[in-house]
């Protein structure tokens, strides 16, 4: 049978679904055919509906199957509405629409209460949708198939939908990563997207995470999964690793289809959490003979020295942690982050010490959080001084613990979520005006920030031609600050190249509207050099910095 995926990923980050890419595997080893239509603004001519339409028509699927985040799901659903009306008025039969991913798996009732999915699939579905579309193609009515929400007798209602048309069936048994086929890289266009992406190539080597951050919707699907399984927590085999080997042959297929690779990207949730899983995976890396560096995801707790020691062998370019708010309270109460300051300087000293360049995560705009705790985060990450941090606005997923803080705090309301697009653009939640312009100033310029902090803790004389545009833009009213962020790219180059002329460390912004990276490492870059530890950094003479002919930059100018 014919499946035809759709991924509604406008105006978000550009990337490769691992979830849509192990679905098609499976289904294609079964002796299915499938295609995608991915709506993302980066990969143009996007399709409009009247084409998506026109590809029903002609491909003639059996099944058209949707994935989509909180921030897509509204364009999905308008999509399914118009598809459905559209083929009411042709008189075209419509295959079986399905919709899974993020936000189907966190609310599923209020998705299948929209009345336009025939089936509403939750948590990871490789298995159950396989048995879907074979219980589609042979014209059985699938209202029993595990992971799906399915109306009775597979019979949509014509009038408004109410919990008692619908059947919610169990989960099954988490997919056995040894078992599944490698992804089905062919279903996207990969090597435009990786071209797009400088270079930069995503990879799994395990699933699951044994964290229950409230911001992520891993504590709400193990629950679901114990619930509906009826075992506990550490009988249900969430946390899965890719063998090696296995591993090292899709990575080496992937080289050999696609051109100009030169970072891989391991989108695991925690790939240091196992450190045997880790050793292997490098010790592989290694042996295989693969020399295109890679990225990984770490926790500040759960960094082992021998793991730290074989990712710098391996080549493990960067280190990503999770460090969120510089507030220990927060950590702790908000997120659930367990998590001392001691704990974050650690980690960052010790991938500092194995030739690793730390990136932190952070978050602004959090749920009870106050103005001084958001001071708490700038001075976390000017005491750590990681190699890179990337500052992103809290958003509450719906079903996550953090979203019923959000709503229960009067932070926001549930329609607001829906009309987010991305996390990077600004704050969902209402602190009243003069905070909520303080976060968006904060979100945007924390290298600024950080910066002008840096000499409490470290010999950093850019602190001093930092501070006194930090107290500029924080005199900016709404309207100021409305007027000044055009502008605020080419002012933070023009003070980056000063201490870079100077040879003072820094963060400035590289890369994406939302990254701060420490100057050792985009100078090195940028001269055609290898990044290797603070202590090797490009000097003055290495690095053309511009000369500057003025002796002051003003946020305030024309």
């Amino acid at each position: 049978m014919r499946v035809l995926f759709v991924y509604p990923n406008l105006y978000t980050q550009m990337g490769f679904n691992h979830g849509l890419a192990s679905l098609s595997a499976v289904l294609r080893r079964a002796g299915h055919e499938t295609r995608l239509v991915n709506l993302n603004e980066n990969l143009p001519p996007v399709p409009d509906r009247e084409e998506v339409l026109a590809l029903v028509r002609s491909w003639r699927p059996g099944l058209i199957g949707f994935s989509c985040l909180t921030q897509q799901y509204a364009a999905a659903l308008e999509l399914a509405r118009w598809l459905r009306a559209r083929a009411a008025e042709d008189g075209l039969a419509l295959p079986p629409l399905a919709v899974g991913g993020i936000h189907p798996t966190m609310v599923p009732a209020e998705v299948m209460a929209d009345g336009v999915w025939d089936h509403v699939g939750v948590g990871e579905c490789e298995d159950a949708l396989l048995a879907l579309v074979e219980r589609v193609e042979r014209g059985e009515a699938p209202d029993d198939v595990a992971n799906f929400l399915s109306w009775k007798a597979g019979r949509r209602p014509v009038a408004a939908p109410a919990a008692e048309d619908w059947v919610h069936n169990p989960v099954g048994e988490f997919p056995d990563l040894a078992a599944l086929p490698e992804p089905d890289y062919e279903l996207f266009d990969t090597g435009r997207i990786t071209a797009n992406k400088g270079g930069w190539f995503s990879l799994m080597s395990s699933r699951g995470c044994p964290y229950r951050c409230t911001y992520c919707l891993n504590h709400r699907v193990i629950d679901r999964y114990r619930d509906e399984l009826g075992r506990g927590v550490n009988k249900l085999g969430f946390l899965r690793f890719r063998p090696p080997d296995k591993l090292m042959a899709e990575v080496r297929g992937v080289l050999e289809r696609y051109q100009g690779i030169d970072t891989f990207i391991f989108d695991d949730d925690l790939f240091t959490q196992h450190a045997e899983h880790a050793l292997a995976v490098c010790a592989a890396w290694i042996e295989a003979g693969i020399r295109v560096p890679f990225v990984v995801n770490s926790h500040v707790r759960r960094l082992d020295p021998r793991v730290a020691a074989a990712l710098a062998r391996a080549g493990c370019k960067i280190l990503k942690l999770g460090i969120e708010s510089g507030s220990e309270r927060v950590r702790r109460e908000v997120l659930k982050r367990f998590m001392s300051q001691d704990d974050i300087l650690a980690t960052c000293a010790s991938a500092e010490e194995h030739g690793l360049h730390s990136s932190g995560f952070v978050m602004v705009g959090l749920p009870s959080e106050t103005h001084a705790e958001r001071w708490e985060t700038v001075e976390i990450l000017a005491r750590a001084r990681p190699g890179r941090f990337r500052t992103s606005f809290f958003f509450p997923f719906p079903g996550t613990e953090g979203y019923d803080l959000a709503v229960a705090g009067g932070f926001i309301s549930p329609a607001q979520v829906t009309s987010q697009r991305t996390f990077l653009d600004g704050s969902p939640l209402d602190f009243g005006p003069s905070q909520n312009l303080f976060i968006a100033k904060l979100g945007v310029l924390m290298p600024w920030f950080v910066n002008a902090r840096l000499d409490r803790f470290h010999d950093a004389p850019a602190a001093a031609r930092y501070r006194p545009l930090v107290e500029q833009v924080l005199a900016l009213d709404a309207a100021g600050w409305q007027a000044f962020r055009p502008r605020l790219r080419a002012l933070d180059a023009e003070v980056s190249a000063r201490c870079a002329a100077a040879g003072e460390l820094h963060y400035a912004l590289r890369y994406n509207a939302s990254m701060g990276v420490r100057s050792d490492w985009f100078l090195a870059e940028d001269a055609g050099l290898e990044w290797t530890t603070a202590a090797a950094r490009p000097s003055r003479a290495d690095v053309a910095a511009p000369a500057l002919a003025y002796a002051a930059v003003e946020v305030g100018r024309a």
